[in-house]
């Protein structure tokens, strides 16, 4: 009996070894405390550039304790959809999303990194450099880099028992930490006259 249930447990940590799971990854527009007090919807997303080691889809893993994967976190769409949603989703919770062609201000975002990782404790980062260009003359008029790291406590749910959700919401809530970040900077909202 004890045999195979030793048996079993083996098969099942060999089944779930080098799995690929979908997490959601989405900006949540409702916990925006408030507009600013100027905004204006004068505010486009460029472009995105997804600069990362492992581009694409790719967001993280789960290791095993020889730091080999044995679950694969990917996203719906590849980051740089991912984060240009993001952003939009954000800018239009704060009042400052243009409509069609013409806005005043346009941003360039660089993905330097959007990632998880579970080997003994979960991590999640993300990282964007944001640049705000004055369409009138194409040139940035600022830039600055948001980043967001977590981590959680160790834990013995690690490895096959690792739980894939828990790490996909970690990581999503970096990057809504990043994109908040570089929305509500005062800098930010002043440069785009929302303050």
């Amino acid at each position: 009996m004890r045999k195979a249930a030793v048996g079993a447990l083996m098969a099942a940590g060999l089944l779930g070894a080098c799995s690929t799971h979908q997490v959601p990854m989405t900006y949540n527009a409702g916990v925006v405390a408030q507009k600013p007090p100027a905004a204006k919807a004068d505010v486009e997303v460029l472009s995105v550039t997804d600069a990362r080691k492992h581009t694409g889809k790719h967001l993280g893993a789960i290791r095993g304790g020889y730091g080999n994967t044995l679950k694969t976190l990917e996203m719906a769409r590849p980051a740089n959809d991912v984060v240009r949603q993001a952003f939009v989703d954000g800018l239009g919770a704060r009042g400052l999303l243009a409509q069609g062609n013409g806005a005043r201000y346009g941003l360039d975002i660089t993905v330097d990194k959007l990632d998880c990782s579970l080997l003994m404790r979960p991590e999640a980062h993300a990282r964007f450099q944001v640049s705000v260009l004055d369409r009138t003359t194409g040139r940035p008029v600022y830039t600055k880099a948001y980043e967001d790291n977590r981590s959680g406590d160790a834990t013995l749910a690690a490895g096959i028992f690792g739980s894939v959700e828990d790490l996909g919401k970690m990581a999503n809530d970096s990057m809504q930490a990043a994109v908040d970040q570089a929305l509500d900077n005062g800098a930010f909202l002043t440069v785009v006259g929302a303050r």
